[in-house]
């Protein structure tokens, strides 16, 4: 039986680790502004020389925003400590090898830039598609969700019916997130769950009508950290959701650290005794303070 997590300050993080990887809401911003203690906690760490990273599931901001945002924040962050979930769509798209082909691509702006940068052709959400090899969940704002979903179903199961299933994927498999200071928010992974459930009905427990999932807590996010941080042998993720953070980091063999500031909310170890092991942290950090 695996023993109840230690309560650690910043300070413990700083001396025990080689390097850190960060989830953004809830850990470094609320969801809009710096969480108390963050920008400060970044800056001692690189004034230690401690290499740390920030994997985000957000997926609807290209780096060059999220770092001009960040920075004019005050965090002292560069573009080579950033990781987000978009970014991974290129291994995705050349694993499968469909780069160059059309993606229908949900969403709009940055969301919609990653597919391009990937380096498949967006295009938009038609029933009648039979050219498009990928759909991808980029983004869940600029469309109305229950005419999108409608069309995203139909159109599964005809190609599925057609025998020319598409590559389904959503980078960020988010479920819930906060969205600013007690208000929290429905991912695009949720929306490609309720596909999936619905798909299922007609075609069963197939692996063709399932999205694969590139951010937290699968596995593809947490290959890149470690390629990212390559060298360094302690590492800790710091997350605030056990679904994601924890359990993705536990499942690659990171460290974890749970922080009480976003989705989990804890006072003490105690309150996480009903944890399954997969999601119990390494340890607990109450804020970055």
């Amino acid at each position: 039986m695996r023993t109840a997590p230690t309560i650690v300050s910043i300070d413990f993080l700083v001396e025990r680790y080689d390097a850190i990887a960060f989830d953004s809401y809830g850990v470094l911003v609320d969801g809009i502004d710096p969480l108390p203690g963050a920008i400060e906690f970044m800056g001692r760490l690189t004034a230690a020389g401690k290499p740390w990273v920030l994997a985000t599931n957000d997926a609807s901001r290209l780096t060059a925003g999220r770092l001009a945002v960040m920075q004019g924040q005050g965090f002292g962050i560069e573009e080579d400590q950033v990781i987000s979930a978009g970014s991974l769509l290129r291994r995705f798209f050349e694993e499968r090898a469909i780069t160059g082909t059309r993606c229908i691509a949900t969403g709009h702006g940055d969301a919609v830039e990653f597919v391009r940068l990937g380096g498949c052709t967006p295009v938009a959400l038609k029933v009648d598609d039979d050219v498009s090899t990928s759909l991808a969940i980029a983004g869940i704002t600029g469309y109305d969700w229950f005419e999108a979903t409608s069309d995203m179903l139909s159109l599964i199961i005809r190609r599925m019916d057609a025998g020319n299933p598409l590559h389904l994927v959503v980078p960020n498999p988010d479920v819930l997130y906060p969205d600013g200071v007690d208000r929290f928010a429905i991912g695009p992974g949720g929306l490609a769950e309720m596909i999936e459930t619905a798909v299922s009905r007609r075609f069963g427990d197939d692996d063709a009508v399932k999205f694969a999932k590139l951010g937290k807590p699968y596995a593809p996010m947490f290959d890149a950290i470690k390629e990212r941080l390559n060298g360094y042998e302690k590492i800790a993720f710091v997350g605030d959701q056990l679904h994601t953070d924890i359990a993705g980091a536990n499942r690659s063999g990171l460290d974890s650290v749970l922080i009480g500031t976003g989705i989990t909310r804890w006072n003490d170890a105690s309150d996480l005794e009903d944890v399954p092991p997969s999601m119990m942290p390494t340890l607990l950090l109450p804020s970055m303070e």
